[in-house]
């Protein structure tokens, strides 16, 4: 949940490895050589990634992707997050899985209360939400199986040795001055992030670069109730009833998808969500879409059980988030130029709805021409096509920063989209 100040932790101190004349890291009392440490650092980003990532049965895709920053990279197509196995007796990626489930913190731990830790609760496989490790645990479990006591991380990652870092105080001169630094103190670092101080000498300081609840883990006790197919053919427009799966899919969006794909997690019966990119152009690069003209909307995908919420009940949670955000966008939009117009129609932030059956599309329909509230920006209304998963970055984005994402909840979403 709190992954991206760890990577901003370790591009700190990969910066300071660039720039020091002398840098060691203790581990298991050795004096590690700076090649050595350079190559440890890559090394460590994946790992990080890796952990905290809520997609955390396609880590290696997660790291090839952060590893290649900056490169201009294809997006991937839903369809590809999705097993193509036969064998329906084992949970694989992509299938919705219903388990009882009971989360216990271990060693002293105390949680943040970000998710449902107990109860019956349904998960896309590897899709996210909730922690890294259970997600890890389903994979390949069947239905009626269980686990009792496996201690599971609680989201902050494992304590990595490697981030315990001595720096020599000669290359911490101005930090000197502004702070005391003493054993047991915390010591702000450039862009206010924190670090732990273990141990002070006359010549250099011991510190910890971990996130403070690093290796903090649950207890977990869960049974496989059941175990559904991803609703494969319901991912674009259809006009089909039949299906293995009885779960639904909606395609939302409104400009920006944090808060809304947020808004949606804690929607009781929504048992996936992920965020991304709809209509438009085939095989979109992200740099095309951030540069206009391919004609995609970032946008939300959720998978949702209709035993336990309707479309109309999830409209409804786009139309309350739509109350705070649109009022927004509408005074951006009092300024914008006239010549701009062909822009806005292609700008990857509009909002719309796109319908993944006829029933969909009545309910969209009237609820587009219901809209009185002449502040509520232009909600384009078209068939739901192939959708494009955004970056590992943004998925879930706000639970992974610490905002709850616990059925129900209505806390606050602290975000502008």
């Amino acid at each position: 949940m709190h992954h991206q100040l760890l990577l901003l932790i370790i591009a700190f101190f990969a910066q300071l490895l660039v720039i020091a004349h002398s840098f060691t890291i203790a581990s298991n009392n050795k004096i590690v050589s700076t090649k050595r440490i350079q190559q440890s650092y890559h090394r460590t980003t994946t790992i990080i990634v890796n952990n905290m990532a809520a997609e955390t049965t396609a880590t290696s895709t997660i790291s090839t992707v952060e590893g290649n920053a900056g490169k201009k990279r294809p997006l991937r197509s839903i369809h590809t997050m999705i097993s193509t196995t036969t064998d329906e007796r084992v949970a694989s990626l992509g299938d919705i899985v219903t388990l009882q489930l009971n989360l216990t913190p271990e060693n002293g731990y105390v949680s943040e209360n970000l998710f449902d830790s107990s109860g019956t609760i349904s998960v896309v496989l590897g899709w996210g939400n909730y922690l890294p490790g259970l997600h890890e645990l389903l994979e390949g479990m069947s239905e009626g199986e269980s686990l009792r006591g496996v201690s599971i991380d609680a989201g902050f990652g494992r304590h990595n040795p490697e981030l315990v870092i001595e720096v020599p105080k000669a290359n911490l001169k101005k930090l000197l001055m502004k702070q005391k630094i003493v054993k047991g103190s915390t010591l702000k670092l450039q862009g206010g992030i924190k670090v732990n101080v273990l141990d002070v000498t006359p010549d250099t300081i011991l510190v910890d670069a971990n996130h403070p609840l690093a290796g903090s883990s649950y207890s977990c006790d869960l049974t496989v109730v059941k175990i559904d197919p991803h609703p494969v053919e319901k991912l674009e427009f259809h006009d089909s009833t039949t299906s293995k799966s009885p779960f639904e899919v909606a395609t939302f969006a409104m400009g920006c998808f944090w808060g809304v794909e947020l808004a949606f997690m804690r929607t009781p019966g929504v048992v996936g969500t992920r965020a991304g990119y709809t209509q438009g152009t085939p095989n979109p690069l992200y740099e095309d879409i951030k540069e206009g003209g391919t004609g995609h909307r970032e946008a939300v995908l959720v998978v949702y059980d209709p035993k336990v919420v309707s479309y109309s009940e999830i409209l409804a949670v786009y139309n309350e988030r739509l109350a705070v955000t649109a009022p927004e966008y509408f005074k951006m939009n009092l300024f914008e130029e006239e010549d701009d117009d062909d822009d806005i129609m292609d700008s990857q932030y509009k909002h719309g709805l796109y319908f993944h059956n006829v029933y969909q599309e009545k309910l969209a329909r009237e609820y587009i021409k219901n809209i009185k509230d002449s502040r509520y920006c232009d909600v384009e209304l078209k068939p739901a096509r192939i959708f494009y998963s955004a970056e590992e970055k943004h998925q879930q984005y706000l639970y992974k920063g610490g905002q709850a994402a616990r059925k129900g909840c209505r806390e606050t979403i602290r975000c502008y989209g």
